[in-house]
């Protein structure tokens, strides 16, 4: 295991690294559209768009959940999920200045 080393990264930068590494997966990148378009979708709607297991596509959305991007309703055999926009256009506001810096 490596040393530790100090935490000197400011809630901002800590928040930008969690939502990045949500999004570094492409099925999560499509989820996210998915969402963003069918606000409510469920997790089973999820399952038979992606051909996936529960328990896949569960470890998918609790990334993107741990992010803060997706907010879930839990309901009897499946749940309910919906976009944070908040917390997503903060992010996507972020991405945008990273694009027109490197330009």
């Amino acid at each position: 295991m490596g040393a530790i080393k100090p935490n000197n990264y400011s809630n901002f930068e800590q928040s930008v690294a969690l939502g990045a590494r949500a999004l570094n997966h492409p099925c999560r990148v499509k989820m996210m559209d998915l969402i963003w378009e069918n606000q409510g979708i469920t997790s089973t709607d999820l399952v038979r768009h992606f051909k996936l297991s529960k328990t896949a596509i569960r470890e998918h959305v609790v990334k993107l959940k741990d992010a803060g991007f997706v907010e879930i309703e839990y309901t009897p055999h499946c749940y309910l999920l919906s976009i944070n926009t908040n917390k997503y256009q903060k992010f996507q506001t972020f991405t945008e200045l990273l694009n027109n810096n490197s330009e």
